[in-house]
Order: C-alpha cells, then sequence, then structure tokens
C-alpha cells in the first residue's frame, strides 16, 4: 500500500507565489522602461499542470512509473498581471517527465523548454526539480537550475519546523559565474564613449529549502539571485538582484494539506505490515486525499488516488 500511496498524481494543478519582502524591493534592469535600472516589489508565478496522456505515454515508452508535468513561470513587478500577454521580466514554460516516487528528472524526447520564443526538444533536464523523494534523506541533492541549465548540490542544513511540522533545510548555493556575454549600450555601463560594448553576464544564486521528509514536499522555498554585467572583471551594472520567498499563505495551506499526509503516509509505511488491511480500510474511509482548498496565494486539484502534489 505505501509504494501505491507515495506517488506524485498525474494530474495535478497548481499555482505557488513567491513575493520579495514587504520593505525589501528587488532590483531589475527595465528593459520595457528605457533601458534604466528600477527598484520594486517583485513576485514570481509558477503554475503546475499535469499532463495525464503524456504521463501514461512516457510510462509506457520508459518502462517505469513517470509523471510528465508542464510548469510555467513567470517573474515581474508585484503589479504585473502574468496572463495579460506583456512582457514579464523573465518567463520559462517547460515540460518535465520525472519519476513518480523519488522526483528525479527522467530522460525523455518529450521534455521541452521554451524561454524568449524559443522551444528546444528532449531537453536534458536533470536531478531533482519540482520536489525532494518521497522519505527525504539528511544528504546532499543535485537541484535543477534553469539559468545555468544544469543540476547543482542541494546540500543538507540542519532541521527545523514550519508551523508545527517538521522539515529537513536544504541549501543549493551557487557561486558567481559567467553564463554568456550581452552587447549593450556604452552609455549604460559607464562607457559613454563608446557606442556599444560587449559585457559579461555573471549570475549567483542562493536557493533554501525547507522539505517535509515523509513527502519530499517543499513547504517553504526561497531565492536570492543577484544577475550583473561585468567589464574587465569590474561590476558594472545591475540586471537582477532580489529576494523572494514563499508567501506566508501558500505556506500555511502547504502545512495544513502535508502534516496530515504525512503522518498517514508514515502510518501506512510503519503499520501495514502488521495489520495492513484493516488500516487499508481505515485509511480509506477517512478518506485520505479528500481535502482540496484553494486561495488567494494558490490553488489545486487533483482527481487521482495518490498522496503528494508539489507546490
Amino acid at each position: 500500500m505505501y509504494d501505491r500511496l507515495a506517488v506524485v498524481p498525474l494530474n495535478t494543478e497548481t499555482t505557488s507565489i513567491s513575493e520579495t519582502a514587504p520593505g525589501q524591493d528587488g532590483t531589475y534592469l527595465d528593459i520595457a522602461g528605457g533601458l534604466r535600472v528600477a527598484e520594486a516589489p517583485l513576485k514570481s508565478t509558477r503554475i503546475v499542470s499535469g499532463d495525464v496522456e503524456a504521463s501514461k505515454k512516457a510510462s509506457d515508452e520508459l518502462g517505469k512509473d513517470v509523471a510528465v508535468w508542464d510548469t510555467y513561470v513567470c517573474t515581474a513587478p508585484a503589479a504585473f498581471d502574468c496572463s495579460s500577454g506583456e512582457t514579464p521580466l523573465s518567463a520559462s514554460d517547460e515540460t518535465v517527465a520525472f519519476d513518480r516516487q523519488t522526483g528525479e528528472v527522467v530522460a525523455w524526447e518529450g521534455n521541452t523548454s521554451s524561454s524568449d520564443g524559443e522551444t528546444e526538444k528532449d531537453f536534458p533536464f536533470k536531478g531533482q526539480y519540482f520536489k525532494f523523494p518521497f522519505d527525504t534523506q539528511k544528504k546532499t541533492y543535485q537541484f535543477w537550475d534553469g539559468t545555468l541549465n544544469k543540476a547543482t548540490p542541494a546540500t543538507y542544513d540542519g532541521e527545523g519546523t514550519v508551523d508545527g511540522l517538521k522539515v529537513l533545510k536544504f541549501k543549493q548555493t551557487i557561486a558567481p559565474v559567467k553564463t554568456g556575454t550581452i552587447d549593450v549600450p556604452g552609455s549604460l555601463v559607464g562607457r559613454p564613449d563608446e557606442g556599444t560594448v560587449t559585457a559579461d553576464r555573471i549570475y549567483s544564486n542562493v536557493r533554501t529549502f525547507s522539505v517535509e521528509p515523509v513527502t519530499g514536499v517543499i513547504v517553504v522555498g526561497g531565492e536570492a539571485q543577484d544577475g550583473y554585467l561585468e567589464l574587465d572583471g569590474e561590476r558594472v551594472l545591475t540586471t537582477t538582484k532580489a529576494t523572494l520567498q514563499y508567501t506566508e499563505s501558500n505556506t500555511k495551506d502547504t502545512v495544513d494539506e502535508y502534516k496530515p499526509k504525512a503522518t498517514l503516509l508514515t502510518a501506512v509505511k510503519t503499520y501495514v505490515p502488521i495489520g495492513g488491511a484493516v488500516l487499508g480500510i481505515v485509511l480509506i474511509g477517512v478518506g485520505l486525499l479528500a481535502r482540496r482548498s484553494g486561495t488567494a496565494a494558490g490553488t489545486r486539484r487533483s482527481d487521482d488516488p495518490e498522496l503528494v502534489e508539489s507546490r
């Protein structure tokens, strides 16, 4: 019974929001506003949709239990409407196949990544993407970074609690690294006498994850990103600098949903070998997966009999 329940659903529908803290505006290069550095509250909206048919297709082709989820991420000033059709600060649209129990990405020809109007098929995602594995351990995991387009270590960083829920903490540290070059007006980077200059694009990030270990769900996630341009090894222009974290209501909804699920899944794993038939009847009776809620910070829906969604 544990193996049947400890899998992600195929037909998930979730929306989660991360924001800069009040009074801690993000800094960004406002291209639409005339290539100027601006400061404002920032918000990142992530929409995840499960593709049942693609999941079945990938599972058949790969010979393993796989979920395929589509995810759209839109980052912009807090007042921006991601459904407006206008251009946000950044946006990505990806289709990712992953193991339903371990949460680890699997190679599949249907994996795609779209940004800046271009789509790359058979995209080489690696590591954890949406969540950590069921029965998360106190060790280092490889977690995907969409800017570097590779997985980097998320190291174990201790235990904690979030609203009374036990969590394991992980930290993914990406030191400043060159990700490419860009041609910009010399006046933008302190060289007004030069028409166009080629600058190095530098990126760094520190992500933090508070993970409910039984389910592997990320209860609280945050990141402190710093992107800037360099000329001759000197920082000359900030392109993005912000610290964002899940909203309080997003976190509360996650805790309220997964605290009882973690308890029941632990009971299944611990006691089913002793009295499996009786416990199975009890779990079915209480409607293990009946709870579904929606708030201003996030909505979710699932009709599958599995236990855990992604946040």
